[in-house]
């Protein structure tokens, strides 16, 4: 019997999260179910955050996810193509690379920007509803900067540094805000001085912008923008536009080089030339199982679908296109197992669940309206942050989370991150590398000092000694220097008390002699006696086996470099029980310091890391484990058969 074919046209919002509902669904189930996802690009685009790779706050690659590290071991073939046509009847899509037969089809192509038939904005304006689009925002606007700094005539410079967003919703305002952080900086370093010459200006056609919001927090957004010296235009419907401006309908002519049009959305062009029933501006009409009334097998989702809920069209945000995904998914999962013989639960009519909205005016300040609250500032901000890591989350897992963190917060320039620039900079890879082998020395000392002690040849256990050397010897006259402590300073060698014999008991317990330099805590703490009862004292000689090991080890994978995260790791927990066991001086702060700085990839500059690692990532990556986790180390490859297996006509 030949496999169910189900299709899902389009990687946006909505898309991704049909497919993985339905691999959820069928993961069971592979040998009658083939799931596909067709889009014409290798990367899900977070349309949400477009307007902070236009406004230059992050790179291009911040706002793109693979497929293949989103789908990695679910059972969803990724197709790279473009529909030219669908035939409803036969039950074909036809790309320009081949043809995809379907049982079921979910069409999430999205949106694109309306421009309402107003003469000269598609040939004049840009757009911000691509990828493509932010770039060429970005590329345009530093060319202007620059074309100004050398422009001898006043008004073209002027005309020049006078950018216009047109549109006062999510997309505008979010640009702006980006705008007013990037701009000056831009014009300073071009030696212009932005706050004289320059101009920014919101340009709204109704009297309000951000109008889904409630009065209080559009005020603050108004006021913060204001404060930016943003010029907010409201009342001015835009009538037409040319290679030198725009004129509005109260007769204003502003002169400018960058019109930026986010005024409207309308479903895309493929999808408003399907032969289904229209609804309105592009978008298609479904019933509340997002379903087309022309075809049972054929759905539609996200901002692509035309439904009217309490009277009101099912708006075009993120939510939405996951919810309407949802519904359209279970419609699907319903009729298939219906056909398969397997137990299906009914359908459920489409019911939002909107949580609210947030709007973000450049990195440090944002307004928000969630569950009947208003917000502004940092609050509103970090709520923002901790909604976009959830989602990512869910897309990609822990991985996709760090990801956001680091171009979000971390690695952000120019203060434009919720911390500022506190955590921008970088410290040259090179001068780790003294650290790390340094480090590496210091644990190598402490292992050989031990094995000179005695340790690996006495099996009493007696010499089970949590701690940098300190002379753990049998008898109370054996000293042994400390090499972490001749690290900060030229001490007196220190004597330290025999251990007591552990043998047939359950205590593993170590006493010192008095030091000129006392450990940082008196006494151990309970979570070190427990673990001494517990653990050590039932194998005392395989703990002091594995200390020896362990110090000497992760001496050497500092010294050359190989595997230095996993030795950082266990640098810092043999130090955190040195601590708390009562048994190290101030010398284990700077053993867990240095450890926690050899995380951040400090093997990789002149050591074995730099070969070693890339090679383990790659197996590591093609692990069951890993594509169940979303837990790749880099960019998982991608493989011919994931990437190019495609559906056929039959």
């Amino acid at each position: 019997m030949d496999k169910k074919q189900i299709v899902v046209l389009g990687g946006g919002y909505a898309g991704v999260h049909a497919a993985k509902v339905l691999h959820k669904a069928f993961k069971k189930h592979k040998d009658k179910v083939e799931i596909t996802l067709i889009d014409k690009n290798r990367h899900h685009i977070l349309m949400t955050e477009l307007h902070e790779v236009a406004g230059n706050r992050v790179d291009e690659d911040s706002v793109k996810i693979s497929f293949n590290r989103i789908f990695a071991g679910k059972m969803v073939n990724v197709v790279q193509d473009t529909i030219a046509d669908i035939d409803f009847k036969q039950q074909v899509l036809k790309g320009k690379r081949d043809s995809y037969r379907y049982d079921q089809l979910i069409i999430g192509t999205g949106a694109q920007t309306a421009d309402f038939n107003i003469p000269g904005v598609k040939e004049h304006a840009f757009y911000l509803w691509s990828l493509d689009d932010a770039l060429r925002i970005r590329c345009h606007i530093e060319q202007m900067v620059k074309d100004a700094s050398r422009e001898a005539d006043s008004e073209k410079r002027k005309q020049m540094l006078t950018f216009v967003v047109a549109g006062g919703g999510f997309t505008g305002v979010e640009l702006v805000g980006e705008l007013t952080e990037w701009l000056p900086t831009l014009c300073k370093e071009n030696g212009i001085d932005f706050k004289k010459e320059g101009r920014l200006i919101n340009c709204e056609a109704l009297g309000n912008i951000l109008n889904m919001l409630p009065e209080k927090p559009r005020a603050k957004a108004v006021k913060h923008m204001e404060k930016k010296g943003v010029e907010i235009m409201l009342n001015s419907l835009i009538t037409t536009v040319d290679a030198e401006g725009f004129t509005t309908r109260s007769g204003d002519v502003i002169k400018t080089k960058t019109l930026i049009w986010t005024c409207g959305v309308r479903g895309t062009e493929f999808c408003e030339k399907l032969p289904l029933t229209d609804g309105k501006i592009g978008r298609k009409l479904v019933n509340e199982y997002m379903q087309t009334p022309d075809y049972e097998n054929v759905y539609l989702a996200g901002d692509s679908l035309w439904f009217l809920e309490n009277n009101k069209a099912v708006a075009q945000i993120v939510e939405a296109a996951e919810q309407t995904a949802k519904t359209a998914s279970d419609g699907v999962i319903y009729t298939i197992k219906q056909e398969l013989g397997l137990k299906a639960e009914k359908p459920k009519p489409f019911k939002s669940n909107f949580h609210g909205f947030m709007v973000s005016i450049g990195g440090t300040y944002a307004v928000s309206h969630t569950a009947g609250i208003s917000m502004s500032g940092f609050f509103a901000m970090a709520l923002k942050h901790m909604v976009n890591m959830y989602y990512q989350f869910g897309v990609c897992g822990i991985n996709a989370v760090w990801s956001y963190l680091k171009h979000e917060i971390l690695e952000i320039k120019d203060r434009r991150s919720l911390i500022g620039g506190l955590a921008s900079y970088k410290v040259p890879s090179y001068w780790t590398t003294f650290l790390r082998m340094y480090l590496g020395v210091m644990w190598l000392i402490e292992g050989i000092g031990k094995i000179k002690s005695g340790w690996l040849t006495d099996t009493t256990g007696s010499k089970v000694y949590w701690g940098p050397v300190k002379g753990a010897v049998e008898g109370a006259a054996d000293a042994v220097a400390s090499a972490s402590q001749a690290v900060a300073e030229k001490v007196v060698e220190t004597v330290a008390s025999a251990s007591q014999a552990v043998s047939g008991s359950t205590d593993a317990v170590v006493s010192t002699a008095q030091q000129l330099a006392p450990p940082l805590l008196a006494e151990p703490l309970k979570l070190f006696t427990w673990i001494n009862n517990t653990f050590v004292a039932q194998a005392p000689y395989l703990f002091q086996l594995m200390i020896v090991l362990a110090e000497v080890g992760i001496g050497l994978a500092f010294i050359g470099g190989l595997f230095t995260f996993p030795a950082a790791i266990v640098s810092l927990g043999l130090s955190f029980m040195f601590l708390i066991g009562a048994m190290a001086g101030k010398e284990i702060l700077w053993y867990m310091a240095v450890s926690i700085v050899m995380l951040g990839g400090a093997g990789k500059a002149f050591g074995l890391d730099y070969w070693v690692m890339p090679y383990l990532k790659k197996l590591w990556n093609k692990t069951p484990l890993a594509k169940k986790t979303y837990c790749y180390l880099g960019e998982p490859e991608y493989t011919r058969k994931q990437m190019e297996r495609k559906l056929r006509n039959k």
